[in-house]
């Protein structure tokens, strides 16, 4: 009879352990997908942060006078882009 209350106890303990180690898996699984989600959301506020200042400077570019500098003023803002130089 002892062998069996012992038996119990321990399928008991294990099944215990194991929930414990499951519910400890999702909670670090929300954590990291809280992070992943708010890191994607930064990275989308920036990049259409950098995107509006583009456009702010096309629109420079087309105010100009000529064709030619408009073009040229284009020629600038995309090879800064290719370079990795802000815009301004």
């Amino acid at each position: 009879m002892n062998n069996s209350v012992s038996s119990v106890l321990r399928t008991r303990n294990w099944q215990s352990t194991l929930t414990a180690v499951l519910i400890g898996l999702l909670i670090v699984m929300a954590v990291l997908m809280k992070w992943l989600v708010q890191s994607q959301v930064d990275a989308a506020q920036e990049r259409r942060s950098l995107e509006a200042l583009a456009r702010e400077a096309e629109t420079r570019c087309f105010a100009l006078a000529s064709h030619r500098a408009t073009e040229a003023c284009r020629a600038a803002h995309a090879s800064a882009a290719a370079s990795g130089t802000p815009i301004r």
